[in-house]
Formats: structure tokens, C-alpha cells, sequence
């Protein structure tokens, strides 16, 4: 029987921690210093760098290239010490995958376009499994994973809000997100639980039902995630809590671990609906808008809502009459049929 993703990055951590006692790394001193204790590790350099040398996509706060020899981990210095040792961790995760025979073997055999995906979601796991102890963890959510369960297990222990968030991820009920929101509502980190897409760091989360719990308060309900195109996710039951400048939130598709009245949940995402003047046509765009207008693209010609050479000028025109995609010198002005019309 195939294995869930869950299940399979349960088997796959132990794996991974094994692998270390085999090569004589210390989890415990590992915890308490990665990064005296990574450098000790295959000849790996750990450098300091500033915020710009990292990519935006990147959910950590920091990199790893194992193309290098040696490889290198680069790391922000000026983050908090909790992130910062997460990041180390979840780096040092990567250069672990190739070298841990379970784990290469099981990443070999994901379709593929799935193992980068499913890489992340280990690493984020084998970093939080080395920070937070499992009876902690299994006491704190004894009664279910909540916004505020999430909040106490920062506040017992020395992890990073991203630990935090990883390790309550995993015991979610359903298919769902534990996501770390800065206060301009845009996610500093999300760890995912289940089949649901992936949320990058930077996302605005503007869902309605989250905001009192962004301005420093709680929130609950049902509401949308939204991802980095702008595009809204699908429905799903939502706690969410304010603690000292951030917010934690808790998304999740179904079952719940907090008193709610039981809905029909809308599973499918939300486009950006738009209307092209150039195709004479309504349509709807799963990609980011324009940054200009703020118009979504045309799936047909490209256009947007754009002046004359704006961001994307429009070089073609669909006549009404003849349904052919023409050069907009074959139409006179604003006109919708062709000059053969």
C-alpha cells in the first residue's frame, strides 16, 4: 500500500536522525548549536550573509548549495536566534536528503515535478523534529491543534515560531495550513499539511475573517488562503490568534479541532475574473495581475487593462466576424471586425 505523504515523512525523519547517531552527531547538542555543530559535517562552510543575498522565494532565512565543494549553507546572522537555528536546521535537511539511502530512495520514486515539493515539506519536519521534543509537542496538543496550542508550544520551548508551526502542521486533522503571519497580513512562513499548494513567503492574506487577529486580536470562521499569484484558495474553517507581533493562523479543509457549525466548504479556488475590450470576451486568469493596472492578463491575446505601451501592449485583435486572431493594423480604431469587414 503506497503511503500518504504524512506517513511517508514520518518514516522518513526517524531516517534522517538515525543517519546522524551513524555518523556521530549529537540530535541534542545538534539542537542546542546547529551551527557549531553543522560545520562539523562533511566539510560543510556556513557563511553570514545580508538579507538581499537570498533569494524572495526562499521560506527560511537561509540557502543551501550542495553543488559547491565543500557545500555551503548561507545564513542571515540578523535574524532571531529560534528562526535562525530553524533555517540552519532545514538547510542542513538538504544536504542530508542525498545521503540517507531511505530518503533518496523515496524522493527517486515521486512523479515527477513532486520531489522539490515534497523535499521542502521534509526538511521543515526533520528541522522541527530536531528542536522540539515529541512529548512536549504531543502534550501541547493533547486536545487538537488551535492558533492558541500553537502559540503555547512557542512559548514552552526554545524553537522558532517556525518550528512551532511545522510540528503543529503534521497533527493537523485534515488537509490544511499553520501559517505565520507578519502584521502587513503577508505570511512570513506557512507549513502545509496534506495535498494542498504550497503558500510563499510574501503572500498577502487579505481574507476578511483573518484581519482581527492581524490587528492584534483572535478570529475565527471560514475563510479563503490566498496565494502568491493573488489568487484566492479554496474555502477552508480558520483560528487564528495574535501574539507579539505576529499572528498564528490555522487553516484546515475539514474536522476542525475548535467549536464551529459544520458548512458546505466551497473546494474549488478563486480566479481573477476580467474582461478583454481587445477579444470582446469575459474570462478568468488563475496567474498574477499586472502590476501596472492591476488587471488580470488575457488567456487569448495577453492584454490587460494597460495604456499604449504599458507592461504588456497588445499585438493582436480577435474580429468578431471572421474569429481570426489579426495584427491591430487590420482593424480600424477601436473597432472589433477586421478592415476585410
Amino acid at each position: 500500500m503506497t503511503l500518504t505523504k504524512q506517513a511517508l515523512i514520518g518514516e522518513l525523519v526517524p531516517a534522517m536522525l538515525a543517519h546522524l547517531a551513524s555518523i556521530g552527531v549529537d540530535a541534542c547538542k545538534l539542537a542546542a548549536e546547529p551551527a557549531a555543530v553543522i560545520v562539523t559535517v562533511d566539510g560543510i562552510v556556513l557563511d553570514w550573509v545580508e538579507p538581499a543575498a537570498l533569494s524572495s522565494g526562499c521560506s527560511v532565512a537561509a540557502l543551501y548549495s550542495g553543488t559547491e565543494a565543500p557545500p555551503r549553507i548561507s545564513a542571515l546572522r540578523d535574524t532571531s536566534e529560534g528562526r535562525r537555528n530553524f533555517s540552519l536546521l532545514h538547510e542542513f535537511g538538504h544536504h542530508l536528503c542525498p545521503r540517507v539511502t531511505a530518503v533518496a530512495a523515496a524522493l527517486w520514486e515521486l512523479p515527477d515535478g513532486k520531489e522539490g515539493p515534497f523535499e521542502e515539506d521534509l526538511v521543515d519536519a526533520f528541522a522541527a523534529a530536531v528542536l522540539l521534543p515529541t512529548d512536549i509537542v504531543s502534550r501541547i496538543f493533547a486536545d487538537g491543534v488551535t492558533a492558541a496550542s500553537v502559540i503555547r508550544l512557542w512559548q514552552s520551548t526554545t524553537a522558532s515560531r517556525e518550528a512551532c508551526c511545522v510540528a503543529a502542521a503534521h497533527r493537523l486533522p485534515a488537509p490544511g495550513y499553520v501559517m505565520l503571519l507578519e502584521p502587513n497580513s503577508r505570511s512570513q512562513f506557512a507549513a502545509r499539511h496534506g495535498d494542498v499548494l504550497p503558500i510563499a513567503r510574501g503572500s498577502v492574506q487579505p481574507a476578511t475573517r483573518l484581519q482581527p487577529a492581524v490587528r492584534g486580536g483572535t478570529a475565527r470562521g471560514v475563510d479563503r488562503p490566498t496565494f502568491r499569484s493573488g489568487v484566492a484558495g479554496p474555502q477552508m474553517y480558520l483560528d487564528a490568534q495574535a501574539a507579539d507581533d505576529y499572528t498564528f493562523a490555522v487553516w484546515v479543509t475539514d474536522s476542525p479541532d475548535w467549536p464551529t457549525l459544520a458548512a458546505p466548504l466551497d473546494t474549488g479556488p478563486l480566479g481573477h475574473d476580467g474582461h478583454c475590450a481587445d477579444c470582446g470576451g469575459d474570462f478568468k486568469s488563475w496567474k498574477k495581475p499586472c502590476e501596472t493596472c492591476g488587471e488580470p492578463f488575457c488567456p487569448q491575446c495577453q492584454a490587460c487593462h494597460c495604456l499604449p505601451g504599458g507592461q504588456r501592449p497588445v499585438a493582436n485583435r480577435l474580429c468578431t466576424s471572421c474569429f481570426l486572431s489579426l495584427p491591430l493594423t487590420a482593424f480600424l480604431g477601436d473597432s472589433t471586425t477586421c478592415n476585410e469587414h
